[in-house]
């Protein structure tokens, strides 16, 4: 069990610092670095910035949930993975923070925003990508109610992709690539899984940080900022 513990946090180290982990670094530090990496990486594959980098959004999806993944184990260690041999220490959870600075010089999304704001605490933006991640429909279940796929095709899809060891790849993107379904009704499905979802700010009144109408409030701010850095302003 500890040895399957060492290789998770190994794992979560490389896939968030890659060739860049800090060595020797434990406390406050080690928590800084773990929240510094994150952000870095968040910003290159989160979903919302499918179109600015001219990747599939469903690419981005599976790799900002793996991401996610590793900065909660990371946040659980207590220093960076230790050679061979020693075990790692743990602790409780890093301590949640607010934004103390100005908000940045680019287009930003709701939990971005309200973050940078002051107004939630990184914790918060954190669990609320999370949930609105968790709570979106599947892209098989979609398929199947329009009548694109069956459910046996579901499940050979699923059965392919794990054979072939890429249970990373987004399900939309494996069926595409295996020939189920066009490019053209990948896309139709993930317009209508983003439909679907529900909006990342009733996470916060959910959790009774916010009113219900200072979610427009904060989006109408946010809308003002964004309008700044539009492309062609």
């Amino acid at each position: 069990m500890e040895g399957e513990r060492r290789d998770e946090v190994q794992r979560a180290s490389d896939l968030l610092f890659g060739g860049k982990k800090p060595a020797g670094v434990a406390g406050a530090e080690w928590r800084r670095e773990v929240r510094e990496a994150f952000r870095r990486r968040a910003l290159e594959t989160h979903p919302d910035r499918a179109a600015a980098l001219g990747r599939s959004e469903s690419a981005l999806a599976g790799e900002f949930q793996e991401l996610l993944e590793a900065y909660q184990v990371l946040s659980r260690t207590a220093a960076s993975p230790a050679p061979p041999g020693r075990e790692p220490r743990t602790e409780r959870a890093p301590k949640d923070h607010l934004h103390r600075g100005t908000l940045p010089s680019r287009e930003l999304r709701f939990a971005e925003f309200l973050y940078y704001s002051g107004r939630v605490s990184w914790r918060n933006l954190v669990e609320a990508v999370a949930w609105q991640r968790r709570q979106r429909p599947a892209i098989g279940r979609i398929a199947v109610e329009w009548g694109h796929l069956s459910d046996g095709e579901v499940r050979e899809i699923l059965e392919k992709r794990r054979r072939e060891g890429t249970t990373g790849e987004p399900f939309g993107e494996c069926a595409r690539r295996l020939g189920f379904i066009s490019r053209a009704q990948l896309l139709a499905l993930l317009g209508r899984q983003r439909r679907l979802q529900r909006r990342i700010g009733q996470f916060f009144v959910e959790a009774g940080l916010l009113a219900e109408g200072e979610v427009q409030s904060f989006d109408a701010d946010r809308n003002r900022h964004n309008a700044r850095f539009c492309r062609g302003a």
